[in-house]
C-alpha cells in the first residue's frame, strides 16, 4: 500500500522562514493540533538538503529552485515520511536517506539512497544519528555567520501547554523538552541519549535549536536544551 500522496499535495502552511543565509524553514498543518517542520539547509556548492518534506504551493518551491539543487531528502524518522515519496518526485536527482532505525519505514514510502552516513555535508552542515534510540532519528548541525543550529524532529519538542490526553501522551509540554514516547518507549539508553542532548548544548557557539514540532528556540538555545536533557 502506498504511503502518503502519490501526486504533489499542498496543506497549509507558513511562508518560508529566513533564519539563516543558509538555513530555512516551513512550517506546514496536518490537523488543527498536529504541524510538522521542513527544514531547509543550504551547503557551501550550493546544493540543498530537504529535512522531513513537505509539500509547499508553487511560490515556496520557487523560491527553492533558486536557492540552490536539491541534493538530499531526509526522512527524520518513520512518522515522518508522508511527502517523501513527491519531494523525490519532484526532485529525480535528489537521493533520499533515512536514519539507520528508520530506513526500512522510510524505504517503504520511497526509493532510499542510504543512512546518514551518508548524507552529503561540507564544513558547515554534519548529520548523523543520535545516541541511545536505536538510529531511530538524528541530529543536523548547522553552520551559519551567527552560530550553531541544531534541527531535530520529534527526539525534542516545543508546544505550547497542552491539557487532556495529548498534553498527557507529550508530557513536560510548554517548554523545550523530550517528549514521553521518546523517553519511554524509544529511548533503548536515556543516560546516552541525555549525554549526547548534553553534548550538542556543549556546541560551541549553539545559538539556535528547531524541533521537529513546535516553536524555534533562539534565546538561551544552549541552556535550554540542557534542561530538556536533564528531565530524561
Amino acid at each position: 500500500m502506498a504511503i502518503g500522496p502519490q501526486t504533489w499535495a499542498v496543506l497549509p502552511h507558513t511562508p518560508i522562514e529566513v533564519l539563516a543565509p543558509n538555513l530555512w524553514r516551513v512550517e506546514g498543518t496536518l490537523s488543527a493540533v498536529n504541524k510538522r517542520v521542513m527544514t531547509l539547509v543550504r551547503l557551501g556548492d550550493g546544493r540543498v538538503i530537504i529535512h522531513n518534506a513537505i509539500a509547499v504551493d508553487e511560490p515556496s518551491m520557487a523560491q527553492i529552485d533558486a536557492w540552490g539543487e536539491a541534493a538530499a531528502i531526509l526522512v527524520p524518522n518513520r512518522f515522518h515520511r508522508r511527502d517523501a515519496r513527491i519531494m523525490q518526485n519532484r526532485y529525480p536527482k535528489a537521493r533520499v536517506y533515512a536514519p539507520s532505525g528508520a530506513l526500512a519505514a522510510a524505504s517503504k514510502a520511497t526509493t532510499c539512497a542510504g543512512t546518514y552516513a551518508a548524507v552529503p555535508k561540507d564544513p558547515t552542515v554534519s548529520v548523523r544519528e543520535l545516541d541511545g534510540i536505536g538510529g531511530r532519528e538524528g541530529v543536523l548541525l548547522v553552520r551559519s555567520p551567527e552560530g550553531v543550529s541544531a534541527v531535530f524532529c520529534d527526539t525534542v519538542l516545543n508546544l505550547p501547554k497542552l491539557s487532556g490526553l495529548i498534553g498527557m501522551m507529550l508530557h513536560p509540554t510548554g517548554t523545550l523538552s523530550v517528549p514521553r514516547p521518546t523517553s519511554l518507549l524509544f529511548a533503548k539508553d536515556r543516560k546516552a541519549l541525555r549525554a549526547d542532548l548534553e553534548k550538542i548544548a556543549a556546541e560551541d557557539g549553539l545559538v539556535r535549536v528547531i524541533p521537529g514540532h513546535g516553536a524555534v528556540v533562539e534565546s538561551g538555545a544552549a541552556s535550554r536544551l540542557r534542561e530538556a536533557a536533564a528531565r530524561l
